[in-house]
């Protein structure tokens, strides 16, 4: 989790850099496709956002909001979706100035996000109570299906080579991945 942590950190300031990025709405979600890095994500009235980041091919769900939290500790989170409600894991990660929660495990979130039009969590604060936000799924399915799209393709996007380090060769094609081969 570290290693992806410290991938999320470098690929979101990457992200911010490039010039090749793509941003499309889809109703409520918005996604930024950069090849290497991509996004698809939505914010609520409070300014939190909640959305999907790949850099590469691997992907993470994470919460972006105003809670404090200490970096590198785990929390506890419920997730209510309409197809879903349940116990979730989120880790405290500090990207630049910015705190986000990364959601654990990635398939019950997904599984969350595909159908219904919101999705909502409560974090429980050291009072004794429950922060909760809530979010618009309206556009999210194919925003996320996009964003895992452009993650399995950079699977098969070799790194850019100088003319001297190009093979002479073809190589052999590797079979298309398609969202459900990607993974934390």
């Amino acid at each position: 989790m570290r290693l992806l942590r410290a991938i999320f950190a470098t690929s979101c300031l990457l992200m911010a850099q490039g010039s090749n990025a793509q941003r499309i709405t889809s109703q409520n979600w918005i996604l930024d496709l950069n090849g290497q890095t991509n996004e698809a994500h939505t914010a609520n009235d409070s300014k939190s956002s909640f959305g999907v980041f790949c850099s590469g091919e691997k992907c993470l769900f994470y919460l972006h909001q105003a809670l404090k939290c200490e970096p590198g500790t785990k929390y506890s989170v419920l997730m209510n979706s309409q197809t879903i409600s349940t116990a979730l894991s989120m880790e405290c990660t500090q990207i630049g100035a910015n705190l986000f929660q990364i959601l654990d495990p990635f398939e019950a979130v997904l599984r969350a996000t595909q159908v219904g039009e919101t999705i909502g969590f409560a974090v429980a604060l050291q009072s004794g109570a429950f922060a909760v936000t809530r979010f618009s799924l309206i556009g999210a399915k194919p925003a996320i299906e996009r964003t895992l799209l452009e993650a399995a393709k950079s699977k098969l996007i070799p790194p850019k080579a100088s003319p001297e380090n190009t093979p002479k060769s073809t190589p052999k094609t590797t079979p298309k991945s398609t969202p459900k081969d990607i993974s934390i």
